[in-house]
């Protein structure tokens, strides 16, 4: 028999015949709230299983930069679009619901507390500039700033999905930063940002946690008081569950035997 591992959950259990009861603005609010919150922790789960140290072969240390840094674009860009999303309530309110406009207005006060400190400004730029958008100008800025030891080689591998192109990194990202940061120095300084865009982006993915947990409470738990979680316990396949540290993203695919 397959090997198997126990997964522990708190289940909400509802139906959609159910859930359309909610007036239709609310039920639509918890949809993209819960689809951002779902979405990140995604990423999150993601980013944790890359390999995070390098083993000194530059191509292969240029692979894992590349799928590490586009997972942890993606999660901070989208964390952008949460704060966008909740600001409903703000100048131009695009609905007139009391218990809406009072879950964005909490929302977007709590989010303002992280609109400061470098891993903010970083944020900002890779979700404008190197995330979303695939911009002509931006390129054309960074040209001066690409820092010299960089892997600009190409990689083609025999199966597609293991090419990679580390100039465009190098150009779209490593030379924005480098482009910010022209007065930083030494390269220790500029890793302690990086790993402040990164504990930003920590920060704010409890901010969304918090914010989904208010609309749920609001939106859903308020309308079906006679509800309770449950626990629930599931046999799964082992691949299926692990500690990030024992179990990595692979950066290379190889062919079936």
């Amino acid at each position: 028999m397959d090997e198997k591992a126990l997964v522990h959950l708190l289940s909400y259990g509802l139906t959609w015949e159910k859930l359309r009861r909610i007036p239709e603005e609310h039920l639509a609010a918890l949809s993209v709230i819960s689809y951002a919150a779902s979405e990140l922790n995604a990423l999150r789960r993601i980013y944790l299983t890359q390999p995070h140290e390098p083993c000194d072969v530059k191509p292969v240390d240029s692979a894992a930069s590349i799928q590490k840094l586009v997972i942890l674009r993606s999660w901070s860009s989208k964390l952008f679009e949460v704060a966008e999303f909740v600001e409903f309530g703000g100048r131009k309110p695009t609905t007139s619901d009391s218990k809406l406009l009072a879950l964005s207005s909490r929302a977007v006060e709590s989010f303002s507390e992280l609109k400061s400190g470098e891993g903010y400004q970083v944020a900002r730029i890779v979700r404008h500039e190197a995330s979303n958008h695939y911009s002509f100008s931006a390129a054309k800025k960074n040209l001066p700033n690409v820092p010299k030891n960089m892997d600009c080689d190409f990689y083609v591998g025999e199966m597609g999905g293991n090419s990679f192109f580390p100039l465009g990194e190098a150009v779209m990202f490593h030379a924005r930063l480098s482009r910010k940061w022209a007065a930083i120095e030494p390269s220790e300084q500029r890793q302690k940002l990086f790993e402040e865009w990164l504990d930003w982006c920590l920060k704010a993915s409890r901010w969304v946690d918090e914010v989904h947990a208010d609309f749920a409470d609001q939106l859903l738990f308020e309308a079906f008081k006679d509800r309770k979680f449950k626990k629930k316990v599931y046999w799964v396949p082992l691949e299926y569950v692990g500690h990030h540290s024992e179990h990595t993203t692979p950066v290379f695919l190889k062919k079936e035997p």
